[in-house]
C-alpha cells in the first residue's frame, strides 16, 4: 500500500506535462503566420491611421473605407484634394475589418497586407514575389506608382504593373495587363468591365463584360492616334505614345506635355463600364470629365443585368425596372451597380396562373431560345409549365412563337439595337400584381418627364444660386471704397496733409518712394511718382517740392496718367504715350492697335469690354480694332467735370472738380 501510494502523485506529475505539451503543440498549430512567431522577420511599413505621402505630398498611401465601416482597404489617393479619389487598392477581394489592426509589411520580399485581430497575423493580400532576402524599403512616387526595393534601391516590385481601374499619366498598358472597374461607386472589389490591348494584334484598346464579350474598341493605331479616337488630334495636356504596336510587346500609354504645374489629370473605367478622362479644377474643386466612351451608356454589355430596360435618353441614371419588377440588389442599384438587374415583385416563385404582359417592340438578348409552332394560347400554356421560362414572342401571321429562358439581356427600344434579337416581347409576371397594360412608351414617357424635372429643378437651383451672386456683387459694389463706381480722389494738398508732408518713407520703388500717411483715421499709403522721365506723360512742370501724390498724378489735372493716355490714343497720338527710350525704335501700327485695345478694357461698362479671347483676336490683328470712346470717368478726371459712376446711385460716386491750383492723386 504504502509502494502504491508512493508512486501515485508520479504519475499525475507524468500526465500533467503530457498535457502541457499537448496544449503548448495545439497552440502551435493554429498560429497561421510564421511572422507573428518571429516578429523580426518582416517590416511594418503602415499600421492603423498611419500614411506614406509622395515627395510633393500629391499622393498618399494608407487604409481606407468607402461606405461601410467594417470593410478596409490598403491604397493609394489624391493627399492634395477635398474629394477623396482613389487610383489604387490592394485587398480588393478581401476587405479588412478594423484599421486599427491592420498593417502592410514588408516579409520574404513581398509586400504584405495583414489582420492583426487578436494575434493572428492572416495575410490578406501579398504582391508577387520581389525575389530578394533581406532588408527592403518602399517609396510612393510623386507620378503615384508604389515601388518596392531591395537594400541596394533596386526596385523589384511596383504598382504601376498591376493596375486596378486607373490609367495615370507615365502608366504602361502591356499584353497581358488588365484595368478592372470597381463594383460599385462604393464597393472597390472587381466589377463585370475591364479594359486591355485586343488580342491576338494588339494594335487597340477594347473594353469588355464580364462574359468577355466585347461592347466597345478605340480602333487601329495609326501612328499617332487610334482611329476610332478622333478627340486624340486636340491639341491639349497630353503625349500619347505606342511602342511596338501589332506585337506581343506593345506598349501603350501618355505622359503630360506641360513642364511646370502639371494639372492632375486621370482616365479612369468606372461600375458602369465607361472609360472617362478627368482632368482637376483647383478652382471650382471639381473633377471636369473631357471624354467617354461609350457615348451611348446602353452599349455597355449587361449593363442595366436581368430583365433591367436601359434607356440612353434618361438624364438620373439609364435603368429602370418593368411595373412590377424591382431592383435585385437595391442598394448597388443606388450605388450605380444595376448589374444584378430586376426581379417579380413578391413571391419569387412562379405560379401557373402568372399572366403575361406585352412589352412592345424590343431588342435584346436572351440565355437561351426555344421556337414552336402554335396559337399564343399554346405558347403561354407551354411557359407556363416551366418556372424557367420568363418571356416569349408570338407571330400570328406565321402562328409560331418563341420560349425565352434563363436571363434576359440588353433589354432597349427596337431603335436602341442593342440587343442581337428584336421581336415584340411578353413578359411574364404575377397575376396579382400588374393589372394594366405596360409597354417601353410607358417607361419611356416616365422617364422623359422624370428627366425633364431633373433638368427644371436644376435650372431653378443655378438661376437662384447666380441671383444671390448678382444681389451680392451688387451689394459690395455699392458698399466698397474702391470700385471705379465710388473711386475717391483727393487733392494734392489733402495728401500732403496726411503724409505730414511725406515725411515718413516706408520704402521706395521703380517708379518713386511710398509715405505712410492717414485718411480719416485710417492709415494708407501713397506713392510719389520721382521715376525719371517720367514728366514724358505730361505737360508743365511739376510742383516745387517734387512729385505727385498716387503714384500717376502731377501738378495738375493732366499728370494723372491713364486718362491722360487714353485721351491722347483716342485722338491718334499714340507716339505721345511711348517710351522715349525706345527711341522710335518700334512698329506704329503695332503700338496704335495695343493702345486702343488697352482703352477698350478701360470702359465704364463691363458690357464693351472685350473678352480675353477677344483681345488675343484684337492683338493678333485677326479683328479689326475700332477707336473707342474715351472712358467717362477718365475723362472727367482729365476735364475736371463731374462724374457719377456706372450706378450713380451713391454720393461717393461724384468725382468733383479741382480748383486750378491743386492736383489730382488716387490712392493705392
Amino acid at each position: 500500500m504504502a509502494s502504491s501510494s508512493h508512486n501515485q502523485p508520479r504519475f499525475s506529475y507524468k500526465i500533467t506535462i503530457l498535457l502541457l505539451v499537448f496544449t503548448s503543440l495545439q497552440l502551435s498549430s493554429s498560429t497561421p503566420s510564421k511572422s507573428c512567431l518571429t516578429p523580426s522577420s518582416s517590416k511594418v511599413l503602415i499600421a492603423g491611421n498611419s500614411t506614406i505621402l509622395s515627395d510633393n505630398r500629391t499622393f498618399v498611401l494608407g487604409f481606407f473605407n468607402t461606405s461601410e465601416e467594417s470593410k478596409w482597404y490598403l491604397g493609394i489617393w489624391y493627399a492634395s484634394i477635398p474629394t477623396p479619389t482613389y487610383v489604387w487598392v490592394a485587398n480588393r477581394e478581401t476587405p479588412l475589418s478594423s484599421r486599427d489592426a491592420s498593417s502592410l509589411e514588408i516579409d520574404g520580399g513581398k509586400l504584405t497586407v495583414k489582420d492583426n485581430r487578436d494575434s493572428r497575423c492572416d495575410v490578406v493580400w501579398e504582391s508577387a514575389d520581389g525575389d530578394f532576402e533581406g532588408e527592403g524599403d518602399v517609396k510612393l512616387q510623386e507620378d503615384g506608382d508604389l515601388v518596392l526595393m531591395d537594400a541596394r534601391g533596386v526596385v523589384r516590385w511596383r504598382s504601376f504593373d498591376f493596375p486596378a481601374d486607373t490609367f495615370l499619366p507615365g502608366m504602361n498598358l502591356t499584353v497581358g495587363q488588365t484595368l478592372t472597374c470597381w463594383k460599385s461607386s462604393n464597393d472597390p472589389a472587381p466589377g463585370k468591365y475591364w479594359l486591355r490591348l485586343r488580342p491576338p494584334n494588339y494594335g487597340e484598346v477594347e473594353l469588355l463584360a464580364d462574359n468577355n464579350r466585347m461592347y466597345w474598341s478605340s480602333g487601329n493605331w495609326t501612328g499617332n492616334i487610334f482611329s476610332g479616337v478622333p478627340e486624340m488630334t486636340l491639341p491639349y495636356i497630353y503625349k500619347f505614345y505606342f511602342t511596338n504596336p501589332f506585337t506581343e510587346t506593345a506598349t501603350f500609354g501618355y505622359t503630360e506635355t506641360m513642364t511646370q504645374q502639371k494639372p492632375l489629370t486621370r482616365f479612369n473605367i468606372d461600375s458602369s463600364g465607361k472609360i472617362k478622362q478627368y482632368t482637376w479644377s483647383p478652382q471650382t474643386e471639381f473633377w471636369n470629365m473631357f471624354w467617354s466612351e461609350p457615348e451611348n451608356p446602353c452599349r455597355v454589355y449587361g449593363l442595366c443585368g436581368d430583365l433591367g430596360f436601359c434607356n440612353a435618353k434618361s438624364m438620373v441614371n439609364p435603368c429602370k425596372c418593368f411595373d412590377g419588377f424591382q431592383p435585385l440588389d437595391g442598394v448597388g442599384w443606388g450605388a450605380g451597380d444595376f448589374s444584378a438587374g430586376c426581379r417579380r415583385v413578391g413571391d419569387d416563385a412562379c405560379s401557373i396562373d402568372d399572366k403575361f404582359e406585352e412589352i412592345g417592340d424590343m431588342t435584346f438578348d436572351p440565355e437561351k431560345i426555344e421556337a414552336l409552332s402554335g396559337s399564343r394560347s399554346d405558347c403561354e400554356r407551354k411557359c407556363l409549365s416551366n418556372c424557367s421560362c420568363i418571356a416569349l414572342s408570338h407571330n400570328p401571321k406565321t402562328n409560331s412563337c418563341k420560349n425565352y429562358f434563363g436571363k434576359l439581356l440588353n433589354l432597349g427600344n427596337s431603335s436602341s439595337d442593342l440587343g442581337i434579337i428584336q421581336d415584340s416581347l411578353n413578359v411574364r409576371v404575377h397575376k396579382g400584381v400588374i393589372r394594366k397594360k405596360i409597354g417601353v412608351k410607358t417607361i419611356i414617357l416616365i422617364t422623359t418627364i422624370t428627366s425633364f424635372l431633373a433638368i427644371a429643378s436644376i435650372a431653378i437651383i443655378i438661376l437662384i444660386i447666380l441671383r444671390k451672386k448678382m444681389i451680392k456683387r451688387k451689394k459690395l459694389e455699392e458698399e466698397s471704397v474702391f470700385p471705379v463706381t465710388n473711386l475717391k480722389v483727393f487733392t494734392y494738398k489733402e495728401l500732403h496733409a496726411a503724409t505730414n508732408g511725406f515725411s515718413e518713407q516706408l520704402g521706395h520703388g521703380g517708379f518713386g518712394a511710398v509715405f505712410s500717411g492717414k485718411v480719416d483715421s485710417t492709415l494708407v499709403a501713397v506713392k510719389r511718382l520721382e521715376r525719371p522721365g517720367g514728366r514724358r506723360n505730361v505737360e508743365g512742370p511739376p510742383p516745387e517740392g517734387g512729385g505727385g501724390g498716387g503714384g500717376e498724378s502731377g501738378s495738375n489735372e493732366k499728370w494723372f496718367f491713364p486718362p491722360w493716355a487714353a485721351r491722347r490714343i483716342t485722338e491718334g497720338d499714340v507716339a505721345a504715350v511711348v517710351d522715349e527710350r525706345l527711341a522710335g525704335e518700334y512698329d506704329v501700327e503695332e503700338v496704335e492697335r495695343v493702345g486702343l485695345v488697352a482703352v477698350w478694357c478701360i470702359q465704364d461698362e463691363e458690357a464693351t469690354r472685350p473678352t480675353m479671347g477677344m483681345v488675343v483676336k484684337m492683338l493678333e490683328g485677326v479683328v479689326e480694332v475700332a477707336v473707342p470712346p474715351p472712358p467717362k470717368l477718365l475723362q472727367a478726371l482729365v476735364s475736371g467735370e463731374s462724374f457719377r459712376g456706372v450706378g450713380g446711385n451713391s454720393q461717393n460716386d461724384t468725382i468733383s472738380r479741382a480748383s486750378d491750383d491743386e492736383s489730382l492723386s488716387g490712392l493705392r
